[in-house]
């Protein structure tokens, strides 16, 4: 379904809230009502878009809801959210990145597993199906240097991948092999080092605190630490915002029957989703900007208006928020 050729400036509430370093977060018209996480977002021309995504549409969780997948496309107008066009099926947890005047979205998953599809979504030419991944691939880490891109570690149907797969010169490679699973990763680079940082290991059960660092000249792997995991984190071309408390997220992996749903009914608060805006630089993370409507996890990212747009994401297991904010950014 093709795009409408629409573009309009997008009207913005006035609700500013200071963070860190002088930078703010504001609030804009929500997704039209929809919670969701999984999602894919960027811009196109002017606008905002967003696609795709997941929720538990007819009942929560914590009575028996089903997760429902989304195919719609939606994008930002003057007087809020758009329709603009389907996907060719439910998608979300694919990778997604902006690439020219398009978003494109690689693998993901909906009800009946996981996906090999790239889609390029662009005002022009609407939704354009390009060569599949080598394998169906979601809840992958990805990274663009400018001339490669990189997909590291994920669930492919439900087995945890290990591959480092680069793409250049038209077709895909694995370049390397994890030294654990790790999913929901985050890929930031530095010099000729590839970082994965954690995610979590369903091989262990556990949330993933650090990263494993792939040296892409000598293919050696190092380790570096951390204190955070990046499991439920929105990444951005080296930002990362919100995501999970690494010792809840791994409690949890081990919880069924009662205990699984005394977990699940929990005030958000209990959580503990990191509030954040990081950055990656000079090899390590800083914060940039804080506040409590950055404690998501699933939410997407995309750069938007000189700042950086935080749509939706979970306020809790199995509650999605349909809450859209812009971080504004001194240096952007």
């Amino acid at each position: 379904m093709r795009f409408l050729s629409r573009f309009f400036a997008p009207a913005i509430s006035l609700l500013l809230l200071s963070c860190t370093g002088g930078e703010k977060v504001i609030q804009m018209p929500s997704l039209d009502g929809i919670g969701l996480s999984g999602h894919y977002a960027g811009q196109i021309g002017e606008r905002l878009f967003v696609a795709g995504g997941c929720n538990f549409p007819d009942k929560p969780l914590t009575e028996g809801g089903r997760k429902a997948f989304h195919d719609e496309i939606w994008a930002l107008g003057d007087k809020g959210w758009d329709l603009m066009g389907t996907l060719p099926e439910p998608s979300a947890y694919g990778a997604y990145l902006c690439s020219g005047d398009g978003i494109l979205i690689m693998g993901g998953a909906n009800a009946n597993g996981s996906l090999d599809k790239v889609l390029l979504l662009s005002a022009e030419n609407g939704v354009e199906e390009l060569d599949p991944l080598p394998k169906p691939l979601e809840q992958a880490a990805w990274y663009d240097d400018g001339e490669r891109l990189f997909l590291a570690g994920g669930l492919s149907n439900g087995e945890a991948s290990l591959d480092i797969l680069e793409y250049g010169d038209g077709n895909w490679s694995v370049i390397g092999t994890l030294p654990r699973p790790i999913v929901q990763g985050v890929a930031t680079m530095s010099g000729d080092t590839l970082f994965i940082w954690g995610g979590f290991d369903p091989s262990a059960n556990e949330a993933v605190t650090g990263a494993c660092a792939l040296n892409l000249k000598t293919g050696e792997w190092s380790f570096r630490e951390t204190d955070i995991t990046f499991v439920g984190s929105a990444p951005l071309d080296g930002y990362a915002i919100g995501g999970c408390d690494p010792e809840i997220f791994t409690n949890a992996l081990g919880l069924s029957g009662e205990e699984l749903h005394d977990y699940r009914i929990q005030a958000p608060e209990y959580y503990r989703f990191r509030g954040e805006l990081l950055q990656f630089k000079d090899g390590g993370w800083t914060r940039v900007a804080s506040s409590p409507h950055l404690a998501r996890a699933g939410a997407a990212a995309a750069f938007w208006q000189g700042g950086i747009v935080s749509v939706g994401g979970e306020l809790k297991p199995g509650v999605r928020t349909p809450e859209v904010w812009m971080i504004t950014l001194n240096n952007k």
